[in-house]
């Protein structure tokens, strides 16, 4: 046999066995979520994003309260329905706000902005130990980007 049958059949070999080893892979269970991808992005998130950096409260709560009506994967609608309280709160409407970061932290229990978000109306509407508790919540969640003398009162 020559050098280079020897050589092209190693190369065969080579490429066989890493198509069934990318086939092992594909055919393995994974433990991993179903997740949605989207082709496009929503153009309610974005004009609600748009409109709150532009200040227009009113306009992002539309345009927010459209896109979290999509079936959007959790963490997506946990960003939707925190721009949303953030929107409802710059506005007033903080028993909204309250609602809908609670649905931001359901669909995500780790998002520590609506935990802050949350504090934030639930402090406006004065309820001092329910912002207090998100403020912690936020805090051990993610203490290089939540700090302030609430630290003091929260527990361990």
């Amino acid at each position: 046999m020559s050098t280079s049958h020897e050589y092209k059949s190693r190369i065969q070999a080579f490429g066989l066995l890493a198509f069934l080893a990318v086939l092992f892979l594909l055919s393995e269970p994974s433990n991993a979520q179903t997740q949605v991808f989207y082709v496009h992005a929503d153009r309610n998130i974005e004009k609600g994003q748009e409109a709150m950096n532009e200040g227009d409260y009113d306009r992002a709560v539309r345009y927010l309260r459209k896109a979290a009506q999509r079936d959007l994967a959790s963490e997506h609608m946990a960003i939707v329905q925190n721009s949303l309280c953030a929107s409802l709160f710059l506005k007033g409407s903080y028993e909204e706000a309250t609602s809908a970061c609670s649905s931001a932290i359901a669909e995500d229990a780790r998002y520590w902005k609506a935990y802050v978000n949350r504090g934030h109306a639930r402090k406006a509407l004065g309820d001092a130990s329910g912002a207090l508790t998100d403020y912690c919540q936020a805090h051990a969640l993610s203490p290089s980007h939540v700090t302030g003398p609430f630290r003091s009162q929260c527990e361990g």
